[in-house]
């Protein structure tokens, strides 16, 4: 069942609920009450409708400023520049590569000690920090065309910005009680968790603990660590990845936890520890970076490993999605081009240039659902002559 489809399930009774109460009202209330349980109603239907086009399934996302990075520095010195920027910048190669130990590349630690060349842009900002002081902000912003580039030079792969979503369930246990993570509660860990997913790259989805999910997953299923609850909970949002944890803080501060990856059928189980919640919060989002890094970023193999292929695509309605699309194709970094080898009316068949092979392509297509998957027995193809790979229809929109 769909996220969308689950918020009409638990919304539409309490419409009919709302309508019985009308009903009873209404002789009582007279024609003024009747007016005003009427524009209730219309209210509500309204603010439902908002949030259903806001929160369409979860499947996948673009992160953003892969590219951009920000830092505290003492001062505005060259050096002090060039030593941050070296920072930055392989902050930047953690995450566009989905590699935790780039710098141990000996190519990568070249361009990290010469940096500049790759600065598309930096400015310094004054702010305050957590405890109210005065601090000094550096933000820079590198080219992705010249960060790509040097890390296909080194041999490393590339990992676009369209990526799979991870929910994550976590419940804290601290002195002051058990309590859900992403909720009012902790909301130090909960930066915590954002700011380790955003070094690591990873499109971070929170559950709405709303009725619906305070119903199927409870703190106490969720401490015992019940995959079958976690699953079932998951489910209205079909998230491709499910992260799932039960961490305890001592009176010293420190933390411990054990976690649970989801994907699929498969699990995977880690423990981690930490003095604060960063340090906690590092082992599982790296892990699950790795993971989703081996399966979607791209090595570019010179034509070694891949081969050109062909698609047949429909849909395509007008120049502007025409274009829409084949941005969209070209931004895959496993797509290197698309090139339109035959077009009729509103399909085509494009010859893609591929980093890797066509199955990491419908994987990337998978995502997002702006190009859906065809069973070729339901597509009239006018030319015949060319060995086809795959039927997708342009659809345009984010699932």
């Amino acid at each position: 069942m769909s996220l969308i489809q689950q918020q009409k399930r638990d919304f539409l009774p309490l419409l009919t609920t709302m309508s019985r109460l009308l009903a009873t009202m209404a002789p009582w209330d007279g024609q003024k009450g009747l007016k005003q349980v009427k524009q209730i109603i219309r209210v509500s239907v309204v603010l439902w409708l908002f949030v259903v086009a806001g929160m369409s399934a979860v499947v996948a996302g673009t992160v953003a400023n892969l590219y951009d990075e920000q830092l505290v520095v003492e001062s505005q010195s060259p050096e002090t520049l060039k030593k941050a920027a070296a920072e930055a910048l392989e902050r930047v190669f953690i995450r566009v590569s989905g590699r935790g130990d780039i710098a141990s590349n000996a190519a990568v630690a070249g361009v990290l000690a010469r940096p500049e060349p790759l600065i598309t842009q930096y400015h310094y900002q004054r702010s305050k920090g957590e405890n109210g002081e005065d601090i000094l902000l550096l933000s820079l912003s590198f080219s992705p065309r010249q960060v790509n580039s040097e890390l296909q030079s080194a041999g490393l792969p590339v990992w676009s910005a369209n990526r799979p979503a991870v929910l994550v369930w976590l419940l804290a246990d601290t002195a002051e009680g058990r309590q859900f993570v992403g909720t009012d509660s902790q909301a130090e860990l909960l930066k915590d968790l954002k700011e380790v997913a955003q070094r690591r790259g990873l499109d971070l989805q929170l559950p709405l603990f709303d009725l619906a999910d305070s119903t199927n997953l409870t703190s106490d299923q969720l401490w015992q660590m019940s995959v079958d609850d976690v699953r079932r909970a998951s489910a209205r949002y079909s998230a491709p990845f499910v992260l799932m944890g039960r961490a305890s803080q001592f009176s010293t501060g420190q933390w411990i936890a054990s976690w649970m990856v989801l994907q699929g059928d498969e699990v995977i189980r880690l423990e981690s520890e930490g003095l604060d919640g960063r340090d906690l919060l590092a082992r599982p989002v790296g892990a699950l970076a790795d993971l989703q890094a081996s399966k979607y970023s791209v090595v570019a193999s010179g034509g070694v490993n891949s081969a050109n292929s062909l698609i047949h695509v429909s849909g395509i309605t007008n120049f502007a999605a025409y274009a829409d699309m084949i941005t969209y194709l070209e931004g895959l970094a496993v797509v290197q081009h698309a090139n339109t080898v035959w077009l009729s009316d509103n399909e085509l068949i494009l010859e893609l240039v591929l980093n890797d092979d066509m199955e990491k392509v419908k994987r990337f297509l998978s995502l997002d659902g702006r190009l859906m998957e065809e069973p070729a027995s339901t597509v009239v193809m006018n030319s015949a002559a060319l060995s086809v790979r795959g039927f997708y229809r342009w659809s345009g929109r984010h699932l």
